[in-house]
């Protein structure tokens, strides 16, 4: 390992030991960049045992912790130990997930790099749940004002990011998530009928509600036979919608695994996800990579993945716009379906697979070196 450039990459957790965006990116990223072979790679986790292949060189600091309980408080904690680790590599470039870096970041944060991936404390959410998260919108703050740099993943994010980094707009930068892509699957988009995905949390922010009132006016305007919806997920509307929505033409199929997942979106015709607020949603990174067409809210970076050459951009909260945008898509002959599809698969090529990503992150730690 001699020569190479040391990074320390801290995280509260890596798929598939810990479910979620954040973690699911950090298990990618740190594959991605260990196939490099140009760093020195030290990945903090609270994790009890080994998570990469040995193969891959990757030296691993298991802290342990558990984030069980009231988390505010606990990532808090978490941060001490990692702060700890950080200062035994006086030498190291920091990358830092999330909130899991604050304590001693004053000291050292000249050598951190923060990725707060969806900044969904600073989106637009109901006055109780602004409430919860005022101290993730404080610890947040915290790290804009003293790490080096400070990623976006793109689109409105970054413009959140600047109205709340006013006087250090230039420790922002722009570094987005990605998917490791298939061979695109050959699509007709002749079915009758038409068959809709949707993958997330039955939560409010992921917009499953709005999704629903959209089914239940379609259906009584007559295109229940005309259109099949599968949904994919569980959380707290889960129980009730299956019982409010119960339609012929309305498939809840829970939880599935990864590869279940993908068998679903080589199946389904267009991909629907009227979130109201995101980061850079994987779920829709690995839709385009099926070449699946899209309808997506226009929050967070999601501009930067869909515009009209590969699907439909939509305002968030907007239930007619959805409609429109579903019966847009019907309407479309198979063929400019299929154009849609392979602009979405093109763009996930050129611009968002791991590979492509993790060079922009070691352009990124090279510029720092070479500043400092």
């Amino acid at each position: 390992m001699a020569g190479k450039l040391e990074v320390l990459f801290i995280t509260d957790g890596i798929f598939p030991h810990a479910i979620g965006g954040m973690q699911r990116h950090s298990a990618l990223l740190i594959e991605a960049l260990a196939k490099t072979g140009e760093v020195d790679l030290i990945v903090v986790h609270p994790h009890s045992k080994q998570v990469f292949d040995a193969a891959l060189g990757i030296r691993e600091i298991q802290v342990s912790f558990s984030f069980d309980g009231f988390y505010v408080r606990k990532v808090f904690d978490y941060g001490k130990k990692t702060a700890e680790i950080i200062k035994q590599h006086p030498h190291a470039l920091v990358y830092a997930q999330g909130i899991c870096v604050l304590s001693g970041l004053r000291s050292f944060g000249h050598r951190v790099i923060v990725n707060p991936h969806g900044l969904e404390p600073f989106q637009s959410m109901t006055f109780s749940e602004r409430l919860k998260t005022w101290p993730f919108r404080m610890y947040e703050r915290f790290q804009f004002r003293y790490a080096a740099k400070v990623v976006s993943l793109g689109g409105r994010l970054t413009s959140i990011l600047t109205s709340q980094m006013k006087g250090r707009e230039e420790a922002i930068v722009v570094l987005p998530n990605a998917v490791n892509p298939d061979i695109k699957p050959e699509r007709k988009f002749d079915a009758n009928p038409l068959s809709f995905l949707f993958v997330g949390r039955f939560a409010f922010n992921k917009g499953i509600n709005l999704l629903m009132q959209a089914v239940k006016e379609l259906n009584e305007e007559g295109y229940q036979d005309a259109f099949t919806y599968n949904l994919v997920g569980k959380g707290p509307l889960y129980e009730s919608y299956t019982k409010e929505y119960n339609y012929n033409n309305v498939h809840f199929i829970g939880f599935a695994d990864d590869d279940k997942l993908m068998e679903l979106y080589r199946k389904n015709d267009l991909f629907v996800f009227p979130t109201r607020f995101e980061g850079m949603p994987t779920v829709v990174l690995e839709a385009m990579a099926a070449g699946m067409p899209i309808v997506v809210s226009d929050t967070g970076a999601t501009a930067e993945l869909v515009q009209s050459d590969n699907g439909f951009l939509i305002p968030t909260n907007d239930v007619p716009a959805l409609k429109k945008a579903i019966l847009d898509f019907y309407r479309m002959s198979p063929e400019d379906r299929k154009r849609l599809s392979d602009a979405s698969h093109q763009k996930v090529v050129e611009r968002f697979t791991w590979e492509k990503v993790a060079r922009l992150h070691l352009q990124l730690f090279h510029d720092m070196v070479n500043r400092k």
